[in-house]
């Protein structure tokens, strides 16, 4: 029987050598590993940091059905970012895994991953990169930011990092020289939490993780203000190293795609779909022609 283990990879860090790193471990503290005993051959799927250890319950959980489903078991890990998710598909460690829209793109173009199925979120909570800032800042536009801290949710993140940095270029702002100091919270509603608690004072994060958590909490909304929205892109996916048996991959897509509404509404995704890998192939490639363009 396969067994299903299950990688949460989340965590926090600094960046921006010119000033003191800001540390955000009092905001979300890790929890423990989570381990079932696991026999025979495993099924290891990794999931990315795109929420912090408390937020990711319901990851844990999406997880816990598909296992039962399959008729596997379950073992829950934490790792840092989405490069170690990509390191663990890569070599193998991992076959499966729950992946931003960047990070599959370069998984793809690399040639070891493919896209099986994305997440499709509800309306009032589309996929797209929201750059916020807090009410009291009285800040109306990207230049009243200036001198002001902000955070990046992580460097493969697209929502998180590749929309922002791309609006910053089109607006002739150099983020390292623009604000007073630039961090990578590694997790979208950390960002959040750190913009709440005064640690930042803009951000960049998923639109599906800041309007679900504005549909849950209103008051959110009172406290944050839109200054930015990209355009939406294909949401976070499910990906698959390129050779995983491929009654694996039907027996995990079709337990995917028949998920009840109850396990996917606490992460304001209404279904999942089956999807190609194209799309986020060409995410990617767009992402290194820029950045490669503004070295």
């Amino acid at each position: 029987m396969w067994r299903l283990a299950v990688l949460l990879l989340l965590a926090l860090a600094g960046c921006n050598s010119r000033v003191p790193t800001v540390h955000l471990e009092a905001l979300e503290p890790s929890i423990p590993e989570v381990q079932t005993p696991v026999s025979g051959k495993t099924l290891v799927v990794a999931v990315a940091g795109m929420l912090s250890p408390r937020a990711s319950a319901p990851y844990r959980r999406l997880a816990k059905t598909l296992a039962d489903d399959m008729g596997v078991n379950v073992l829950v890990l934490q790792r840092r970012t989405y490069a170690e998710v990509l390191d663990l598909l890569k070599e193998g460690t991992a076959q499966v895994g729950f992946l931003c829209t960047l990070a599959a793109g370069k998984g793809v173009v690399e040639g070891y991953l493919r896209v099986v199925a994305a997440g499709m979120p509800f309306d009032y909570a589309p996929y797209r990169s929201v750059i916020l800032t807090r009410r009291d800042l009285d800040a109306k536009n990207i230049r009243d930011l200036e001198g002001r801290r902000f955070a990046f949710v992580d460097p493969l993140s697209n929502t998180g990092y590749a929309w922002p940095t791309r609006y910053f270029r089109s607006k002739g702002i150099v983020p390292e020289t623009f604000f007073k100091q630039t961090i990578f919270t590694y997790s979208h509603d950390r960002s959040i939490r750190a913009l709440l608690e005064g640690f930042v004072d803009a951000a960049a994060v998923d639109g599906i993780v800041y309007y679900g958590l504005a549909k849950e909490n209103p008051d959110l909304k009172t406290k944050l203000r839109v200054l930015w929205e990209s355009p939406d892109d294909p949401p976070p996916p499910l990906v698959i190293r390129t050779d995983l048996p491929a009654k694996t991959v039907a027996d995990l897509t079709k337990a995917l795609t028949t998920l009840d509404a109850s396990v996917l509404a606490p992460l304001h995704i209404a279904r999942f779909e089956p999807t190609g890998s194209d799309p986020y192939r060409l995410i990617w490639r767009q992402f290194v022609e820029e950045r490669d363009d503004a070295l």
